[in-house]
């Protein structure tokens, strides 16, 4: 059996701490450890410890789990995918702690947007609309339709990436992925222009997303 980890979120104050939770399996038995992000070294957990550090207790019990890196989850308003919200958990000097991006479809009243766009801090919350079905993955819809969800590189014009569709996919769970342009929420409320969705189609380095999420060892969340 592989090692799984999962990123947590802790937060301290007026920011957050991130934690590295690993579990590995060896002998019959599985072992767990934790490690602040990027920096320090992990720390054994033994369930019959006496002696659990508060950090160690803290990030256990109060820790958020985001997401496994590159995860593409979208929110519903009834049986509608009104955005799309991306997670990444792997270090960049541009980008040195996990972070995530909501990314509503163009031309939607705001109204429509996720409650959570421009929450600065990951949450509970999430796991809950996750639970209520306004939150679902959308790894295996995207993998099973190649050829119809694409990453584009617009930072050039609109300072992110963004995501296009080019038709109307549903998942098993009866959630409609519509034809598109799913845009980072800040360059919407900035009011920049978006290209249309023939040009986005047509850019010479879009990513079909469907060969990204087509890895059957992918875990359900890691770092």
């Amino acid at each position: 059996m592989s090692d799984r980890s999962m990123v947590l979120m802790v937060r301290d104050g007026h920011g957050s701490d991130f934690f590295v939770l690993s579990r590995s399996f060896r002998e019959g038995q599985f072992f767990y450890s934790l490690r602040p992000w990027l920096t320090g070294e992990a720390a054994n957990i033994e369930i019959d410890a006496s002696d659990v550090s508060r950090t160690t207790l803290k990030v256990v019990t109060r820790g958020v789990p985001m997401p496994r890196h590159g995860s593409l989850l979208g929110w519903a308003r009834g049986t509608d995918i009104s955005a799309l919200v991306a997670f990444y958990a792997t270090y960049s000097p541009m980008s040195p702690d996990p972070y995530w991006a909501v990314m509503p479809l163009a031309d939607i009243p705001q109204s429509s947007w996720p409650p959570f766009a421009g929450e600065p801090f990951f949450g509970c919350w999430f796991w809950e609309y996750y639970r209520a079905g306004n939150v679902s993955s959308l790894d295996d819809l995207i993998a099973a339709t190649p050829g119809t969800v694409f990453w584009i590189n617009t930072k050039a014009v609109l300072g992110s990436d963004c995501c296009a569709v080019a038709r109307d996919i549903t998942s098993p769970e009866g959630h409609t992925l519509r034809r598109g342009r799913y845009v980072y929420y800040e360059a919407l409320r900035a009011g920049k222009p978006v290209p249309p969705l023939r040009k986005l189609l047509a850019a010479a380095d879009r990513a079909d997303l469907a060969s990204r999420f087509h890895l059957p060892e992918r875990a359900d969340a890691c770092a």
